[in-house]
């Protein structure tokens, strides 16, 4: 037993709690059956049992190892659920093996040995170019004419970090043409990326068009119309934006991904809510348990906190939304969480009908 609680105590907190519970030792899920305490902790998380019961195997998979490599549990640092390693061994995994979670991000994003990404970067609009966006200009900077460069240099550096043999272009609408890519990701919302307007005939939402400088919000019209908008203080600061990630497979055998937002925070959030490393890998689960793999769209909240993009875990915090369609049909609400988004004080995230488009 104390060898077994010292192994216990040697797994990484969110590990550790999964594990506590299926041996029955904690208090408030304390249950006499392995499905009642499963289904407690699913309760707390607010997600489904077959969820806690996917982390606990894992969890228990991670103590076995523990115990049967004769680790030293008792000199095992504790690390953190949200640090880049996983493993058993100071965050990595064993010799020869790739982490599990790297391999989720790869099997979501399509990203094969070989595979061909293209990613179209919205454009800034010409009259709000700098001068050196110009190819004319002394000093002409290619990247200077994108819109949501965070985003572009986030998916190329995380792109390369989990498949170093794919190969990764990267255009401005303007400037791309098909050129039968696997993967097609589109990073920025219809304004300022013309290539993400010519997929919206096919979407159940549109960002509904304001004049520069104010918010475009994201309206359903199969859901009565809803609109959801950016949260913002008295002061008008930003608190919260839509995150927005479409995926939609094309007959030819090409995946789109298009990261939207109304902001250039919900486009950036859209990114790091399933490319984040073990947290990302667990919210791609989630959304694979949900829709497996049909096209769907997802919708949650991105903050900004201190210059930092924070987005939720969703296997711990459910998204917003999550539509999804099989064989071109229409799209369905498979989750439905927009009503902790409605705020009738500000005006934001307001439920309306409004079907004209």
């Amino acid at each position: 037993m104390a060898v077994l609680r010292r192994a216990i105590e040697g797994l990484a907190d969110d590990e550790r709690l999964y594990v506590e519970v299926d041996f029955n030792l904690v208090t408030e899920h304390r249950y006499p059956t392995l499905t009642e305490r499963q289904e407690s902790l699913a309760r707390l998380r607010k997600c489904a049992a077959k969820t806690v019961r996917r982390h606990a195997d894992r969890a228990l998979d991670t103590l076995a190892y523990l115990l049967l490599s004769n680790t030293d549990v008792s000199a095992q640092p504790r690390t953190s659920s949200s640090s880049n390693g996983v493993g058993p061994h100071q965050g990595q995994p064993a010799a020869g093996q790739t982490a599990d979670w790297e391999e989720d991000l790869r099997a979501f994003w399509r990203l094969s040995n070989g595979s061909r990404v293209d990613i179209v970067c919205s454009e800034i609009p010409g009259n709000e170019l700098p001068e050196y966006a110009s190819p004319t200009d002394r000093n002409y900077l290619r990247y200077a004419k994108f819109a949501d460069l965070d985003t572009l240099i986030y998916l190329r550096t995380r792109f390369a970090q989990l498949a170093p043999m794919v190969t990764i272009r990267d255009f401005a609408p303007s400037e791309y043409y098909d050129t039968q890519a696997d993967v097609l990701v589109v990073v920025g919302g219809p304004p300022w990326n013309a290539k993400y307007r010519e997929f919206l005939p096919q979407l159940p939402f549109y960002f509904e068009p304001h004049p520069l400088g104010e918010d475009d919000p994201l309206v359903i019209p199969d859901l009565g119309g809803l609109t959801l908008g950016p949260r913002w203080t008295q002061r008008q600061e930003l608190l919260e934006d839509l995150a927005v990630l479409t995926r939609l497979t094309l007959a030819q055998g090409t995946t789109v991904f298009l990261l939207g937002g109304c902001l250039t925070l919900g486009v950036l959030g859209s990114a790091r809510c399933l490319l984040e490393a073990e947290r990302g890998a667990r919210s791609v689960r989630y959304v694979t348990e949900q829709v497996g793999d049909a096209d769907f769209v997802l919708v949650t909240e991105a903050r900004r906190i201190g210059g930092i993009t924070d987005v939720t875990d969703l296997t711990m915090v459910n998204p917003l939304l999550l539509l999804a369609r099989r064989h071109n049909e229409p799209f369905t609400a498979v989750v439905d969480n927009s009503d902790r988004y409605l705020d009738d004080r500000t005006g934001r995230g307001i439920r309306r009908i409004d079907h004209a488009r």
